[in-house]
């Protein structure tokens, strides 16, 4: 059995994990801070079974419509959804936060691929953990701006 392809980016920030997890899951405000992504869901929409519409503009691609389902749900330290198609390629993207003894948070913002063409992310996966690190400065600069 092949192992799917898997990226991933760990970011510490220095707030408390209540304090991430609220940005994280306030989707009606990602545009104002993802470099990448915008959806449309408000935050009481956080829940197993929902799907949360979205864009994805400003990367190597045209914009492009997604639509995320929630498939893991434990307040305040993992969210988990999923977008795609087995067919092509199937994303299962998990966001898990973790308290730090000295009260800043890891954030660890993950993907593993699934489906038909997963295997042709292989090559790029250096560089879409880049974009990973990326979007977890991009977070951790969002909460700043909102506590400080």
């Amino acid at each position: 059995m092949k192992e799917s392809p898997v990226v991933t980016a760990v970011t510490r920030i220095s707030a408390p994990v209540e304090d991430v997890w609220r940005v994280v899951v306030a989707f009606d405000q990602y545009a104002q801070w993802h470099p990448v992504l915008s959806l449309d869901a408000k935050p009481d929409q956080v829940v197993v079974g929902a799907e949360v519409p979205g864009r994805l503009s400003g990367g190597d691609t045209a914009e492009q419509d997604v639509t995320m389902r929630i498939v893991d749900l434990e307040a305040p330290h993992r969210l988990v959804w999923e977008g795609g198609s087995l067919d092509a390629i199937l994303g299962r993207h998990s966001f898990v936060l973790t308290p730090q003894p000295d009260g800043t948070t890891e954030f660890t913002d993950s993907e593993e691929f699934f489906g038909a063409a997963a295997a042709e992310l292989i090559p790029t996966l250096d560089q879409l953990r880049k974009e990973y690190s990326r979007y977890g400065a991009a977070l951790q600069t969002r909460v700043k701006g909102l506590s400080g």
